[in-house]
C-alpha cells in the first residue's frame, strides 16, 4: 500500500485532517461513481437528455453525437469517482473534480432559474432531482472538492502508485461493457416503471378492479347505515331501507401507481383503447416506434416474420408510434407492413423501451420481455405455439440481484489486486527491469554496428 505523506502537525490535527480527507473522498467519489454508473447503465436515456439540452440551447446539429457524449460523460464521471474514492492520481483527480464542479454549478444555477428542462438528468432515471435540488447539490459538492484540491495529496491512496493504472484500466473496461450492454440490448438495471414482469394494468391509476365487487348498496335500519355487496343485499328484509348505490374500485395488493402515461389511442377517432389491449388474454406483440421517420429498418425482415408468426397463431401484433399518418403511410410502403397502427406519446414510448424500434411482448397486461429487433428469434425458431417456445418465458426483474452481481463483478478483481499488489508490483518491476536491459543491449549493438 502507498504510505501516507508525512503531515507536519500534531497527532490530533493529523487525525482530524485524515478524517476530513477520507470524508471528502467518500462524498465526492460516491456521488461521481453513482452519477457515472447510472448513465452507463442507460446511455440511450442519457442521450435523450442530451438531445433535450441541444434543442433548448439551439445546438440541434449536435444531436447525432448525443450517444457519444452520453458514454463519454458516464466514463469520465465513473473513473474520476473511482480515483477520488481510492485516492489514485490524487492531484489530477482533485483538479478535474473542481473544474467539473466549477462548470456545472453555474450551469445548473441557470437551469434552476430559466427551467428550460424539467430535470438535469445528472442521475438518469435512478434519482430524479429538480433543477434547484441539483444546483444546491453542486454547491454542497464544491466544499469537499475545494478541500481535496488543497489536502488530498497529504493522505495516501488505497493502491500503490505502480498499480493504479490497472485499477483505472479495469474500471474503464467495466463501465464501457455496461454501456455497451445498455446500447445493444436493454439497460441491465431498469430504473423506469416499465420493468419486465410488471403488470401495467395494476400499475396504472385505479389498479386492477375485481369484477362483481365494484358496486355496493347502502341500506339503513334503525338510523344505522350499512354497505352491502350485491350478493349480500337484504332485499327480502323489509326492515332495511335502500338509500344509495356507490361504486368502489378494489385495488390488488401489488398495485403500484407508477404508470400514469401509458395511453394507446386509435388513429381513427383518437379513442382510448388501452384497456382493450391490456385486458386481452392473448399474447400481444407491441412494435414500439417513437419516430417512424428516424427508425432503423435494418431488421425489418425479422419484424415482418414475427408479425407473420403472430397472425398464423392468432396472437396480437400492433405498431405503437407517435408519428403522423403520413409517416405511417411511408413506413407501410417501404416495409410492406400489414399490422395495425395506434398512437402513443413519444416520451412514453422512449421510456418503455430503449431503441427505435423496439418490441415488447405482453400477456394479460404483463411485460414478458423487451427486445431490439436484432435480438428477435429467427423465422425457423418460430415454429410452434408461443407457450412451447422460450420467448414466452417471463424473467421477473430483480434489481437488487442484478446490482449485487455487478458489484461482485467489479469489486472481486479489485480486491484480488489489492491483496496481491505487492506481488504485482514485484512482477511489474521485473518486467520494467527486463525492458530496460533489452533497450540497453539494443543500444550497445547499435553502437557496435556504427
Amino acid at each position: 500500500m502507498e504510505n501516507n505523506t508525512e503531515i507536519k502537525s500534531s497527532p490530533v490535527q493529523r487525525r482530524i485532517l485524515w478524517l476530513l480527507v477520507i470524508a471528502s473522498r467518500l462524498i465526492v467519489g460516491v456521488t461521481f461513481i453513482f452519477s457515472g454508473f447510472v448513465k452507463a447503465v442507460d446511455p440511450i436515456g442519457s442521450a435523450i437528455k442530451f438531445d433535450e439540452y441541444f434543442s433548448v440551447f439551439g445546438a440541434g446539429f449536435l444531436s447525432p453525437l448525443s450517444l457519444f457524449f452520453a458514454v463519454i460523460l458516464a466514463v469520465f464521471e465513473f473513473l474520476i469517482g473511482i480515483n477520488i474514492l481510492l485516492g489514485s492520481y490524487r492531484k489530477l483527480s482533485s483538479w478535474l473534480v473542481l473544474l467539473t464542479m466549477c462548470f456545472m454549478t453555474p450551469l445548473t444555477f441557470y437551469l434552476a432559474i430559466a427551467d428550460p428542462v424539467s430535470d438535469c438528468g445528472c442521475f438518469g432515471d435512478a434519482l430524479v432531482l429538480t433543477n434547484w435540488e441539483t444546483f444546491f447539490k453542486n454547491v454542497f459538492l464544491l466544499i469537499p472538492a475545494l478541500f481535496l484540491v488543497r489536502y488530498n495529496s497529504r493522505v495516501g491512496g488505497v493502491y500503490d502508485k505502480s498499480v493504479q493504472w490497472l485499477t483505472e484500466l479495469y474500471s474503464l473496461l467495466f463501465i464501457l461493457t455496461l454501456a455497451w450492454f445498455g446500447i445493444y440490448y436493454q439497460p441491465i438495471l431498469d430504473f423506469r416503471p416499465y420493468k419486465v414482469g410488471t403488470n401495467i394494468l395494476n400499475a396504472m391509476p385505479g389498479g386492477s378492479i375485481r369484477a362483481g365487487d365494484d358496486y355496493f348498496f347502502v341500506y339503513e335500519k334503525g338510523g344505522i347505515r350499512k354497505e352491502f355487496s350485491l350478493e349480500d343485499c337484504p332485499m327480502d328484509d323489509t326492515t332495511w331501507i335502500f338509500v344509495d348505490r356507490v361504486e368502489k374500485k378494489f385495488i390488488s395488493d401489488d398495485k403500484k401507481t407508477e404508470i400514469e402515461d401509458f395511453i394507446i389511442r386509435s388513429r381513427e377517432d383518437d379513442s382510448d383503447i388501452t384497456r382493450d389491449i391490456l385486458e386481452d388474454t392473448k399474447y400481444t406483440f407491441l412494435l414500439l416506434v417513437s419516430s417512424l421517420e428516424d427508425a432503423d429498418d435494418g431488421e425489418i425482415d425479422k419484424i415482418n416474420d414475427l408479425y407473420d408468426y403472430a397472425s398464423a397463431y392468432g396472437y396480437n401484433f400492433y405498431c405503437i408510434t407517435a408519428s403522423s399518418d403520413s409517416a405511417i403511410a411511408v413506413w407501410q410502403d417501404n416495409t410492406g407492413a400489414d399490422y395495425p397502427f395506434y398512437k402513443m406519446d413519444e416520451t412514453t414510448i422512449k421510456t418503455i423501451i430503449r431503441g427505435n424500434p423496439g418490441i415488447v411482448l405482453l400477456h394479460d397486461g404483463i411485460i414478458i420481455w423487451k427486445r431490439l429487433p436484432s435480438h428477435l428469434p429467427d423465422e425457423a425458431e418460430l415454429n410452434d405455439k408461443i407457450e412451447n417456445l422460450s420467448i414466452s418465458r417471463t424473467w421477473v426483474y430483480n434489481g437488487a440481484k442484478r446490482l449485487g452481481i455487478l458489484t461482485l463483478v467489479y469489486s472481486v478483481p479489485m480486491l484480488i489486486l489489492l491483496l496481491t499488489e505487492k506481488t504485482v508490483v514485484a512482477v511489474i518491476g521485473k518486467l520494467r527491469e527486463a525492458r530496460r536491459k533489452t533497450r540497453e543491449k539494443r543500444s550497445v549493438l547499435q553502437k557496435k554496428e556504427e
